[in-house]
């Protein structure tokens, strides 16, 4: 009768043994699915500021074709009226960047953040570059706004570019 009681509390123990271990490997497994749960979430808030970075500014772009577009151009000082829309245009980017730079996303997106950035930033410098062209007329200042234009365009390029691929995954 002994021996079958210490055999009942040892097939006990090593049941509940069995049974702790089991609900041990619960807790990883919860932790591992509730972290990848995070990093959805994760990606998602990522992809949605790209997302919000890539509206802004593609209105603020949408906006200064309008102006332009809407000029008189006829008027003898059409230039400084296309040099203070530039400006305008050169202001209301570096207060996207200025955002764009605090943003924070998933390692997968920051390549894509940081190659659309050097592309607003060089979109920036194309257009001051083209503004000191206007008030001067240094034809060096224009071969230098539409160099930057290309390096703009390229940086664009490869965002977009990566962010389709990112959209694929």
């Amino acid at each position: 009768m002994k021996d079958k009681k210490i055999f009942h509390y040892l097939n006990l123990i090593i049941f509940s043994c069995v049974i702790l271990s089991f609900l041990g490997s619960l807790d990883p497994a919860y932790a591992f699915f509730h972290d990848q749960d995070a990093l959805n979430t994760g990606f998602e808030k990522s992809k949605q500021s790209i997302q919000s970075l890539f509206d802004r500014v593609n209105n603020a772009s949408t906006n200064y074709q309008n102006d332009i577009a809407t000029l008189d151009l006829s008027l003898s000082n059409n230039n400084v009226t296309i040099i203070k829309k530039n400006q305008e245009y050169i202001d209301h980017l570096k207060e996207i960047i200025s955002s764009a730079k605090k943003t924070i996303v998933q390692q997968e997106y920051k390549s894509l953040l940081n190659n659309y950035i050097v592309s607003i930033e060089s979109e920036m410098e194309s257009y001051d570059h083209y503004n000191k062209h206007l008030r001067t007329g240094n034809i060096t200042e224009n071969k230098i706004s539409m160099d930057l234009l290309s390096k703009a365009f390229n940086y664009e390029t490869k965002a977009i570019n990566e962010y389709k691929q990112l959209e694929l995954q």
